[in-house]
């Protein structure tokens, strides 16, 4: 704005007015400040920053304006400019604890002065009735600037929201994943401890039954079984070297007379909790050390008893997490080898199995294991999977309802029940499933689209519709967030609500390099090209067809969709729409759709005889047709074959007698044959049945029939 006309023309005009001065002075200091704000160093985020803080003070937010401006100056305190408007929102603020907000702030009527709501103080005599077409567009200029301001500054707050939500859905994500996890690792963990129980158990009526032989002999057992104890309690303490001192001492100190049996078994309790340790700790040179201990202490007790079965699962362990899978299945079969009743090597052993693609032997593995533990629902899962795998999905069902039955919010269980039964089409049964999860885990993503899918099946498009948008709030940009927007726009298609099914439509398309695969990306530009289509948004459609076709030259329903909409315009390109037809029929001469628009075109045409043709190689595709059986006697008629047209509206008129153009198309053809009785007969029926269809155009038949 510039001030020196405005101060020249006070000068000039010496008629004294009392006006309200106070808009003027704001108007001034806030076309400085924004001035300044927008343009210092080019800097946007400076910019937004005095936006963000001026919004705020217009709002009442004055600790947040002045919050947001502290920032930036802990940064920037050289910048007077932002110092200003820092001093003018402390103003402001001081001015609304006195009750004056409104004057000070906005010129609201209510405070001290002349009524227009300013102070006094800031009264002065102006003559106003000339004031230049300048100060007008002044005026005009800084209410723009104001307004884009205010839009910038809201764009910025919904930006900042979208991204806190966006953090806070992938975090809770992440925790309930973590959830899931944690739940089965506590069974497994809770497995592990029974097995050291029961291994304890017998390590100690082993070594009473050895001690009654000889009481020094129970004084050195004794010993070495406090030894390790101390390595234990040094374990728990995160003293590695002093857990191993007494490890090996205790180790060094196993009597001869004990045998090689008790040897391994305590050289295996010491490798049983080294590698326990080693599951604990965080720190992967702990974790390292603590392994290629226990590893080393197992191949000891191995070497004393190559029977050891709690040895020979540690070194399997360790080569799982080294992903040596044949080490790791050996050593799992000699574990199970040697402890047959054990459930968890049998699990352990199917889990191997399992992931070397060797089904069957898994199943067998898990199979065995829930028969040792019949309540163990990770064995239980995992069998479920492994028969899903091998196609049992009679036996993965009743197994994953099983683990349901010994655990009830078992998530994983729920959804692979909700995916047998969605395969099945038994939509009613999965929604339950899909539901079940989302009961106990409200941000499962895979639940919410299985459950927007079998909704979907069921022709529920609201529910359906619901639950992809319930999907969408639990996505960041991804794969997965492409192909909901993708069934979401479907559903909202088939559920005639075109400009909705448009949006997701065009979103999905816009994201869709977020999708690997070439055949996902094509079914995505496809539906945004026919949701465009459907509204006849004919321009737009046609190049995202052209953009299917490059992906994929053979998309048989992109090349007549695009015929339909060649003969559909104004005059129509029918030969164009031939060729497209054509190079469906050449691909494939069974393809209805190719036959019957192959027809539509030659009709056009005026070729009666090839739209004959390709009307017959779609009705005999599809007999139940109507609407072929329709076009194939309306190209009898104009084609002069009336015997046939009558014929051909006569059968279809036996399965659908309220097709009133086939009555009305049917009576011409009569007249044309001279049978004015059979016309009358279906012109009359017409008119009785729906007396205001085409009602001028049949009350004409009839007369002229009459004359």
């Amino acid at each position: 704005m510039d001030t020196t006309k405005i101060i020249n023309f006070i000068k000039k005009n010496k008629k004294p007015i009392i006006i309200v001065t106070a808009a003027i002075i704001l108007i001034i200091i806030l076309s400085c400040t924004i001035a300044g704000c927008v343009n210092k160093k080019g800097s946007g985020a400076r910019t937004n920053v005095c936006n963000l803080a001026r919004t705020y003070a217009e709002r009442g937010e004055y600790d947040r304006a002045l919050n947001k401006l502290d920032d930036y100056l802990e940064k920037h305190g050289d910048d007077e400019e932002v110092w200003n408007l820092w001093n003018q929102i402390l103003d402001m603020k001081k001015a609304a604890a006195d009750g004056n907000v409104s004057a000070y702030a906005y010129g609201g009527a209510g405070a001290s002065g002349d009524g227009q709501g300013f102070p006094d103080s800031l009264k002065i005599d102006v003559d106003t009735s000339g004031i230049s077409s300048a100060m007008q567009d002044s005026l005009s200029s800084m209410k723009s600037a104001l307004e884009e301001s205010n839009k910038q500054a809201e764009e910025n707050r919904r930006a900042m929201e979208n991204l806190m939500k966006s953090q806070q859905e992938a975090e809770e994500k992440r925790l309930a994943d973590q959830q899931a996890e944690a739940a089965q690792k506590k069974a497994e963990e809770a497995a592990a401890a029974e097995l050291k129980r029961q291994q304890e158990e017998k390590r100690k009526a082993e070594e009473e039954a050895l001690a009654k032989k000889n009481a020094e002999l129970k004084k050195q057992i004794d010993a070495v079984n406090d030894e390790i104890k101390q390595g234990e309690t040094a374990l728990a303490m995160g003293n590695i070297e002093e857990a191993m001192r007494h490890f090996n001492m205790a180790d060094s100190n196993i009597p001869s007379g004990a045998g090689n049996s008790f040897l391994a078994s305590k050289e295996s309790e010491i490798a049983q909790a080294l590698y326990e340790a080693a599951q604990k700790t965080d720190d992967p040179a702990k974790k390292s050390q603590l392994m290629n201990n226990a590893v080393a202490m197992a191949q000891k007790a191995i070497k004393a008893d190559p029977k050891d079965a709690g040895a020979h699962y540690i070194l399997a362990q360790n080569a799982l997490d080294n992903k040596d899978y044949n080490t790791a299945l050996a050593e799992m079969k000699a574990a199970v080898q040697y402890d047959p009743n054990n459930y968890l090597y049998w699990y352990n052993l199917g889990k191997i199995q399992y992931t070397l693609g060797k089904y069957s032997d898994a199943a067998n593995s898990f199979t065995k294991s829930c028969e040792l533990k019949i309540d163990y629902a990770p064995s239980r899962y995992n069998l479920g999977l492994t028969q899903k795998k091998l196609g049992n999905d009679t036996a993965a069902l009743a197994a994953f309802r099983k683990t349901i039955d010994i655990d009830n919010r078992h998530e994983k269980a729920y959804l692979e029940e909700a995916r047998i039964l969605a395969d099945r089409k038994d939509y009613s049964g999965a929604i339950d499933a899909y539901k079940a999860v989302l009961k106990i885990n409200n941000i499962n993503v895979q639940a919410a689209m299985g459950l927007g899918s079998a909704y979907y099946e069921k022709k529920n498009y609201t529910e359906a519709a619901e639950s992809y948008k319930r999907a969408l709030t639990m996505l960041s940009p991804s794969e997965n967030m492409t192909l909901t927007k993708y069934n979401l726009s479907a559903v909202l298609f088939d559920d005639g609500k075109f400009a909705d099914a448009e949006k997701y439509a065009r979103e999905a398309y816009e994201e869709k390099n977020y999708l690997k695969a070439d055949s996902a990306k094509v079914n995505v530009i496809y539906n945004y090209a026919l949701v465009l289509d459907k509204q006849g948004k004919v321009d737009a459609a046609i190049p995202v067809y052209m953009e299917v076709l490059k992906l994929n030259p053979d998309h048989a329903k992109t090349k007549i969709n695009l015929g339909v909409m060649y003969l559909t315009l104004d005059p129509p390109e029918t030969d164009t729409a031939l060729n497209l037809f054509m190079q469906v029929y050449n691909k494939d001469n069974n393809n209805i759709e190719a036959n019957n628009n192959l027809g539509k075109a030659y009709l056009l045409k005026e070729d009666y005889e090839n739209a004959v043709k390709y009307y017959q190689n779609a009705l005999r595709l599809d007999s139940k047709s109507d609407s072929i059986r329709a076009n194939l006697a309306k190209a009898y008629a104009q084609s002069g074959q009336y015997d046939y047209a009558k014929s051909t509206y006569t059968e279809l008129l036996k399965t659908d007698k309220e097709n009133w153009d086939a009555c009305i198309e049917l009576a011409k053809v009569c007249m044309q044959l001279g049978d004015n009785a059979g016309a009358e007969k279906w012109l009359v029926y017409v008119q009785e049945k729906n007396p205001n269809y085409r009602k001028s155009e049949v009350a004409g038949l009839l007369d002229s029939i009459g004359q």
